[in-house]
């Protein structure tokens, strides 16, 4: 990353996986990179780290539990506040539940963290964004290719009032990712904000550790055949990095550009779940 000894840099759930590898691989560019999580234990320990690979690291921790939008509300508050100017925003913060939960603001769990929580946090660091023609990288995954979701079912879907199947679940909330990308794109001109969505690549990570159904036993026994989360880090600074007109609005594989699912160049569907979700969260469209 050129010129980045000034850059401020946000990473969601960036104490684990993908999201310590990006904060990490940030630092060592020697910008001030902010960690997002739920588990202040988690967070200490990832800056602990970060500061014996990268001593001169400027990280900080700011605990969010972004199943709370109360909390993610108090979070975009404070972040726009400090930072006047933010140079990368990395949506990265996912959950898989084998079991539908609906958070304390009435959603299903998974699209609630995976996609309303970044949806909203976005919303409030724009502004900042703008300041420096920031970027806004957003971790979806492969996934999203199995969504099922649709413009008639995308309150019900949001709302957890459809059969709930854990897979099928994540997969929607990944696909949302992709569509917030393209439909951000299409709001915000490159030469004001780039965004990219990318899919990490099946790693070893903690995702699959809080469930206890088939696929999560499953995903923890190939756990040691999997590949590193700093796969993943490297993709998100791939991103931070290349050239904004090629990866604006556009869909990575790691860092190969991909066409994504048809569904999720849909610019009706991509629309409407802008829509529903601006009025959902509480924001002006």
């Amino acid at each position: 990353m050129s010129d980045s000894t000034n850059r401020v840099c946000i990473v969601t759930g960036g104490s684990t996986g993908v999201g310590y590898a990006s904060a990490l691989a940030l630092a060592r560019e020697a910008a001030t990179v902010v960690v997002v999580c739920r588990n202040r234990k988690r967070g200490e320990t990832a800056i602990r780290k970060i500061h014996a690979k990268v001593p001169n690291a400027r990280v900080r921790l700011n605990l969010c539990n972004l199943a709370s939008l109360t909390q993610v509300r108090e979070l975009g508050s404070q972040l726009a506040s400090e930072y006047s100017q933010i140079d990368l925003l990395v949506n990265n913060a996912g959950v898989y539940r084998a079991s539908r939960e609906i958070t304390e603001d009435g959603f299903e769990k998974t699209f609630a963290v995976n996609h309303l929580a970044h949806f909203l946090l976005t919303h409030y660091l724009i502004p900042s964004l703008r300041q420096t023609k920031g970027r806004v990288i957003t971790v979806s995954s492969e996934a999203h290719r199995g969504a099922k979701v649709d413009r008639a079912s995308l309150e019900d879907t949001i709302r957890g009032r459809r059969r709930y199947g854990g897979m099928r679940a994540y997969s929607d909330s990944k696909l949302a990712n992709v569509l917030f990308t393209v439909e951000l794109a299409r709001r915000h001109p490159v030469n004001e904000l780039a965004t990219a969505a990318l899919h990490p690549g099946v790693l070893a990570t903690r995702i699959w550790n809080q469930n206890h159904n088939a696929l999560s036993l499953l995903m923890r026994v190939f756990k040691p055949f999997l590949g590193r989360p700093m796969i993943g880090g490297g993709a998100v600074l791939f991103l931070a990095t290349a050239a904004r007109e090629e990866i604006h609005g556009r869909y990575y594989d790691k860092q190969r550009p991909v066409d994504p699912s048809p569904k999720a160049l849909d610019p009706e569907l991509g629309h409407d779940l802008w829509q529903l979700s601006a009025a959902l969260v509480g924001i002006s469209d």
